[in-house]
C-alpha cells in the first residue's frame, strides 16, 4: 500500500462551542402509571361499579369481566350486546375515562346455571357432557374438539369482532371456548368422557388452532389471550403467539406460576412480541391460611415479563395495608417504564436571525418495568420560552426502536432540533414526550417535572445572539502542500498537471484494485461537530473504467473518537454514459451524535470484482452549513 502525497488548505472556521454539560433528571419512582397494553386490572362482573374515589382506582385503569358465552347469545341469532356491553362501556369507559377486558366461557364450574354454552347448540347437534357444577348439579358442557361445535363457536366470534374490535376502550379480550372456564385443562372430564367423545391430543390442538385463527381474523385491533397450559401444549402456545395471540396464566403462587411457565415461555417469547400477564392462585385470605408470603409471590411474578397483572386478591375497598401496598409495588413495575437517566448537551445554542440554529442533545434512556414495550414510540422534543410557549415542536424516532429497550438496558437517543431562524434569543426548556405518532398519545415516563401536555422537562438551554458559524473547513485544489493519501493495492494517486477542472492541477487516480471498497481515502485533519450539518462537493473525470459496472462517488466515512466506523455520508454517483467529462459530485449529511472525525474516499461503488479505473479529482470542498 502507497502513500502519495496532494496539495492541502484548510480555511478557518469560527465554530466557538460551549463545552458538553450533563444532567441528571430526578426520576419518579413512586407513581403508578396507567400507559397503553399494560397495567394492572380489577376483576369483577358485569354489574361491578366501584366509586370513581377509591384509592385502587387512581392505579388499576382496566376492569376485566368473566361470564358465560349463553348470556349474550341466548338463541339462535340472538345476540344481546347492545343491552350486555353497553352499561359497561358507559361507566368504566365514558365515565371513569378507563379500559375494559373481558372473556366468555363455554365451560364454568362457577357459573350457577346448566347452560354455560347456550341450550340451543345442544339442541342443533353438539354432542354434551353432564358435570356437576359448584352451585348446580348438573352442567351440560359441549364436545369442544366436535365440528359442529367449532362451526358455531366460531360464527360467535366472528360477531363478536364485528362488535367490539377496535371499539374504543377496549383492552384485550380472552380466548375463552375451549376447556374449564376457558383455561388449558379438562378438569371435570373423566378418562370415560374423553374416551366417548374422541378426544385425542391432536383434536384438541386443532380445536385450538380453528378457534386462535378465528379470534385473530376477528380482532385485527385487539389483544387476544391465551391461557396458557404446560410444556406438553407448547405447539398450541406457539401457533397463538405467532398469530399475535398473547400468553396469560391463572396461577401465580410464591414459588412462581402454574408449570413454571413464567420462565420456560413467557422469557423466550416476550422478546418475540408475545405480551403476558399473570393472575392469582388464590385469594388473600387463602393466601394467609395457607402460608403463602405475599411479598415474594408478588416478587416471583415480576421476576417474569408480564405487562399485565390482575388484582384478584379480594374486595379491593376493603384490602388490607399490606395488599395495597404490593399491589401498587407490582404497578410500579409492570410493563415497560421509561425513564432519562442523564442527559448531555451544550448550554448554549447559535441565534443571528437569518439563519435556522441547531440543538443537540444526547440522551441516555433505561426501562425500569420487567417487561418490553410492545408499541414503537416516536420521541418528541419541545423547546419551551418563559411564557410556556413552545417554539419548536419535532418528532423523532429513536435509532433502536422501543420495542427493543429491554428492562434494565440502556439506550442512547440523539436530538437534534432544528430553531427557526426568527427565534429570539433568551433562556428556554428542552422537553421530552413519548408519542404514538399516528394517534398522538403520550404516556407517562418515571420522570419528575412533567406539565399538563405530557412534556418532561430536561434541561435549561440560553439562546445566545451570535454571528452564523458556517463556512469552509476544507478547500483541495490540489496546487501546493503535499499531503498522504491512502491507497488500496494496485491503485496510484498523484497530483497531475496534465489536466485539471480549475487551476492546473488535479489528482490522478489509476490502476487496477480487486475486492476492496475505495480507491483512495484521506483522514481530515479537522475533526468533524456532532450535530453540524454539512456539504461535500467536488469534481470528477472518468477517462477510464472496466471491469465493472458500478460508478464511483466521494463519501464521508464518519468515525466515532474510539476510531471505530460509524456511517457514510455520499455524493451522488459519476455518470458513465458521460466518460472523458468533468462532472460535479454533490452530497450534504449532517453529523451523528457520536462522529467525531471524518476520511475523504473516492468509493468504488461495489465491493466484489476488479476494477481498472483512469479518474481525475479536483476542487474537492467540505463545507458547514449549520452548526449546533
Amino acid at each position: 500500500m502507497k502513500l502519495l502525497p496532494f496539495a492541502l488548505a484548510i480555511l478557518a472556521c469560527a465554530v466557538v462551542l460551549a463545552q458538553y454539560a450533563e444532567v441528571t433528571p430526578r426520576l419518579d419512582p413512586d407513581t403508578v402509571f396507567l400507559n397503553p397494553h399494560m397495567g394492572l386490572y380489577v376483576m369483577g362482573g358485569p354489574d361491578y361499579r366501584p366509586a370513581p374515589s377509591e384509592w385502587f382506582m387512581q392505579a388499576v385503569d382496566i376492569a376485566y369481566i368473566r361470564d358465560d358465552w349463553a348470556k349474550l347469545n341466548p338463541a339462535e341469532g340472538v345476540y344481546k350486546f347492545d343491552e350486555y356491553f353497553g352499561p359497561i362501556f358507559d361507566y368504566w369507559v365514558k365515565q371513569c375515562g378507563k379500559r375494559v377486558a373481558f372473556r366468555f366461557m363455554s365451560e364454568s364450574m362457577h357459573s350457577n346455571t346448566m347452560y354455560v354454552s347456550p341450550k340451543w347448540i345442544f339442541d342443533k347437534g353438539v354432542p354434551g357432557v353432564h358435570h356437576t357444577g359448584l352451585y348446580t348439579p348438573d352442567q351440560i358442557d359441549p364436545v369442544f374438539w366436535d365440528d359442529r361445535y367449532l362451526d358455531i363457536q366460531c360464527a360467535f366470534i366472528r360477531k363478536l369482532g364485528e362488535y367490539l374490535d377496535g371499539r374504543p376502550g377496549l383492552e384485550f379480550i380472552d380466548i375463552g371456548c375451549i376447556g374449564e372456564w376457558g383455561e388449558m385443562h379438562l378438569a371435570r372430564w373423566t378418562p370415560k368422557q374423553l374416551e366417548e367423545t374422541g378426544f385425542t391430543e391432536t383434536k384438541y390442538a386443532q380445536a385450538y388452532r380453528r378457534v386462535i385463527d378465528a379470534f385473530a381474523a376477528a380482532f385485527p385491533r385487539t389483544r387476544v389471550f391465551l391461557n396458557v397450559g404446560g410444556q406438553d401444549h407448547l405447539t398450541i402456545d406457539d401457533y397463538a403467539a405467532i398469530h399475535g395471540i398473547g400468553f396469560r396464566q391463572d396461577g401465580l403462587m410464591p414459588e412462581g406460576a402454574s408449570y413454571n411457565c413464567g420462565e420456560w415461555l413467557y422469557k423466550p417469547y416476550s422478546r418475540r412480541s408475545t405480551v403476558c400477564q399473570f393472575e392469582f392462585c388464590d385469594d388473600y385470605a387463602s393466601m394467609v391460611k395457607k402460608g403463602w408470603d405475599l411479598p415474594a409471590t408478588i416478587d416471583r411474578g415480576l421476576a417474569a415479563p408480564i405487562s399485565y397483572l390482575n388484582c384478584n386478591l379480594c374486595d379491593l375497598s376493603t384490602a388490607p395495608p399490606i395488599v395495597r401496598e404490593q399491589l401498587l409495588r407490582a404497578g410500579r413495575k409492570l410493563g415497560y417504564r421509561f425513564v432519562v437517566t442523564k442527559v448531555k448537551y451544550r448550554d448554549q445554542f447559535h441565534l443571528d436571525g437569518q439563519h435556522p440554529a441547531r440543538i443537540f442533545a444526547e440522551t441516555t434512556w433505561r426501562n425500569d418495568g420487567v417487561a418490553p414495550c410492545y408499541d414503537s414510540f416516536a420521541t418528541e422534543w419541545s423547546l419551551v420560552d418563559a411564557g410556556g410557549k413552545a417554539v419548536v415542536r419535532q418528532v423523532t424516532f429513536p435509532q433502536t426502536p422501543t420495542t427493543r429497550w429491554w428492562p434494565g438496558e440502556e439506550q442512547t437517543v440523539s436530538a437534534l432540533i432544528h430553531v427557526p431562524a426568527d427565534t429570539p434569543p433568551g433562556d428556554y426548556r428542552l422537553k421530552v414526550a413519548v408519542v404514538l405518532p399516528e394517534t398522538g398519545k403520550r404516556i407517562f415516563l418515571g420522570i419528575k417535572a412533567v406539565d399538563a401536555e405530557r412534556r418532561y422537562s430536561l434541561c435549561t438551554l440560553h439562546g445566545v445572539a451570535t454571528p452564523a458559524t458556517s463556512g469552509v473547513v476544507f478547500d483541495e485544489g490540489f496546487e501546493a502542500n503535499p499531503a498522504p493519501w491512502t491507497v488500496s493495492q494496485g491503485i496510484t494517486a498523484t497530483v497531475d498537471t496534465v489536466a485539471a477542472h480549475t487551476g492546473k492541477a488535479s489528482l490522478l487516480v489509476v490502476g487496477t484494485m480487486g475486492a476492496a471498497w475505495n480507491y483512495t481515502s484521506f483522514r481530515l485533519p479537522k475533526p468533524l461537530v456532532p450535530g453540524a450539518k454539512y456539504r461535500l462537493s467536488g469534481w470528477m473525470r472518468v477517462d477510464k473504467l472496466e471491469g465493472i459496472g458500478a460508478a464511483p462517488y466521494l463519501k464521508i466515512g464518519v468515525n466515532a473518537a474510539d476510531g471505530h466506523w460509524i456511517d457514510n455520508h455520499s455524493t451522488n454517483p459519476y455518470d458513465l454514459g458521460k466518460l472523458g467529462t468533468w462532472q460535479p459530485l454533490e452530497g450534504t449529511f449532517e453529523c451523528p451524535a457520536d462522529g467525531a472525525t471524518g476520511d475523504l474516499c473516492i468509493e468504488k461503488g461495489q465491493f466484489e470484482g476488479n476494477a481498472t479505473i483512469s479518474l481525475r479529482l479536483d476542487d474537492v470542498k467540505l463545507e458547514m452549513l449549520e452548526s449546533p
